[in-house]
């Protein structure tokens, strides 16, 4: 597994470093690409967290519970996700300047092979080096809290409404003797 990885840093190294000047490749819009996933899903992870800690720490919004537990699930696990969007988007603009006629010209299946590459290591440098790591683990706590909100855990729990508060009960009788 290591050789692999080393074998596709080492081959989109060549590229990069076969062409001196990359035109029309902005690599401050690369690291943004990526970065911005990383930081986008640990900002979806935080709001999760945020609005799920209302209903299970406050008791605020509990009659919704189901709902904000179903959208905090969905919203929890697209924050796992964010990061390899960013990953995925960032490498055709890389691939496509580096193509180009200033460096070696590529056919369609190569600069398919060349995209696929970047990816991969895009995937695992955004999640392992840009804190894509960090958006996961929000992610799940806050898919997490989405359920505990779901099953009405905490103050979340609704009131019975079938159980009815009155009076002591009242016994009728005489006095037992002393």
């Amino acid at each position: 597994m290591f050789g692999v990885r080393s074998c596709l840093v080492a081959s989109i190294a060549a590229l990069a470093l076969a062409c001196e000047d990359l035109n029309g490749f902005d690599e401050d819009a690369y690291a943004a690409s990526l970065w911005g996933g990383s930081i986008g899903g640990m900002v979806v992870g935080i709001l999760v967290i945020v609005l799920m800690s209302l209903p299970l720490c406050c008791g605020v919004l509990k009659q919704y519970g189901k709902v904000l537990g179903a959208i905090g699930i969905v919203l929890g696990v697209l924050a796992l996700v964010i990061p390899l969007f960013g990953a995925l988007g960032s490498c055709v603009p890389f691939v496509d300047a580096a193509c180009n006629d200033a460096c070696t010209p590529c056919t369609d299946e190569e600069k398919k092979i060349w995209a696929s590459a970047c990816q991969t290591l895009g995937i695992v440098f955004v999640y392992m080096v840009v804190f894509g790591w960090a958006a996961c683990v929000l992610g799940i706590v806050g898919a997490s809290l989405a359920c505990c909100v779901c099953c009405q855990c905490c103050k979340a729990k609704l009131d019975d409404p079938t159980v009815k508060q009155g009076a002591p009960p009242v016994v009728v009788g005489t006095a037992a003797p002393a």
